[in-house]
């Protein structure tokens, strides 16, 4: 039996790496504020333009201080005396999002801003590149950007955590017989190469490649991969159908042929029965129509969960069954129930630390 271990953020996370997307614009709106400080004019009170925002003090100041928490945003920018001005909707959504919920997903924004500009133009009964699909595309492209400059300057470099390796030993050679006839590819989700670490704690014969299905930060020749990939969607086949590039610039399936890193994933899947072990992956619908290929595959045997666990009593199992679930078809929804590994089956990636 082949193994494919989808590897996530939280894996990532799990190693003690800031890179969820709230800490990513924690870092963005700091360095917006770091150039009020650096462009200063004896004449005139400096500001910070971008794609997405626009910050002008009110009054003249001899520098700002560093916002610890997305949740202070607000209170920062009045303490501050700051005039904000948010460009557009999609970026309004991201800044809400993080400073009210401390959540966010980029992408699903990205989408839903998308289908927002499809909608009032259907009402208009014209689908036009209009500027503000083109202003959206380039907000996205900056952000994407941002990200990877973000990602780039991590100086923090993990190391092995032990339960995390326990689990991949446990599971990666737990039949001893058929070790000579296993394959294991690590679906890597994530830009970074947290799970090469590991290479050495697996014996070669169970070992097969990490796959950089979204692009490597290390690798030039493998660029990042950010956008959108639910073609499952109601609303995509519509856009589609617009003959209008614009709306379909930033949507995954035409990244992933960038690259052979999609083609060798399938000849993976297509060769042998697997079983899939989630590490640290949201399985939201940014990833649907990558997902539901491994999901639904003829090969795919299990599912297995390795949940987060929120607090002591706490975890997120139950909620990464629902999003599972949004994968698979009505007509599959039966066969679902039964690969999917129980809870009581189940163990958590990393053990709660209050």
């Amino acid at each position: 039996m082949n193994k494919l271990v989808l590897i996530g953020n939280g894996f990532d996370l799990a190693h003690g790496l800031k890179t969820s997307y709230s800490d990513f614009l924690l870092w963005y709106l700091n360095e917006a504020f770091k150039s009020l400080n650096r462009i200063k004019s004896s004449n005139s009170i400096a500001t910070h333009e971008d794609k997405l925002i626009l910050l002008t003090p009110i009054i003249r100041s001899s520098g700002y201080s560093i916002l610890e928490s997305l949740a202070d945003f607000n209170k920062f920018i009045n303490n501050n005396h700051i005039t904000l001005k948010i460009k557009n909707d999609f970026a309004k959504a991201i800044i809400y999002q993080t400073t009210n919920n401390k959540w966010v997903d980029i992408e699903s924004l990205y989408y839903s801003s998308l289908i927002k500009i499809y909608k009032k133009q259907k009402t208009s009964g014209t689908f036009l590149t209009t500027n503000e699909i083109v202003d959206l595309n380039e907000s996205f492209t900056f952000m994407k950007s941002k990200l990877k400059e973000y990602l780039g300057a991590f100086k923090i470099k993990p190391t092995i955590n032990e339960e995390i390796k326990q689990h991949l030993v446990q599971e990666l050679i737990n039949d001893q017989k058929a070790v000579i006839d296993c394959n294991t590819l690590f679906l890597n989700f994530n830009y970074t190469d947290t799970i090469e670490l590991y290479k050495d704690s697996l014996p070669n014969s169970n070992f097969s490649e990490v796959n950089y299905i979204h692009g490597n930060l290390k690798d030039e020749s493998n660029p990042i991969i950010f956008g959108y990939g639910d073609e499952m969607d109601t609303y995509y086949e519509k856009i589609e159908q617009l003959n209008n590039n614009e709306y379909t610039k930033n949507i995954k399936s035409f990244d992933y042929l960038k690259t052979s890193n999609y083609q060798n994933f399938s000849r993976f899947i297509d060769s042998s029965p697997f079983d899939v072990y989630i590490m640290g992956h949201s399985c939201g619908l940014s990833d649907r129509i990558l997902l539901n290929s491994i999901f639904e595959h003829k090969n795919c045997v299990k599912i297995k969960i390795f949940y987060y666990q929120k607090t002591k009593d706490e975890n997120d199992f139950f909620e990464k069954t629902q999003e599972i679930s949004r994968h698979f078809r009505p007509i599959n929804k039966g066969r679902m129930r039964k690969i999917i590994v129980p809870y009581e089956d189940c163990v958590p990636l990393t053990i709660f630390k209050s």
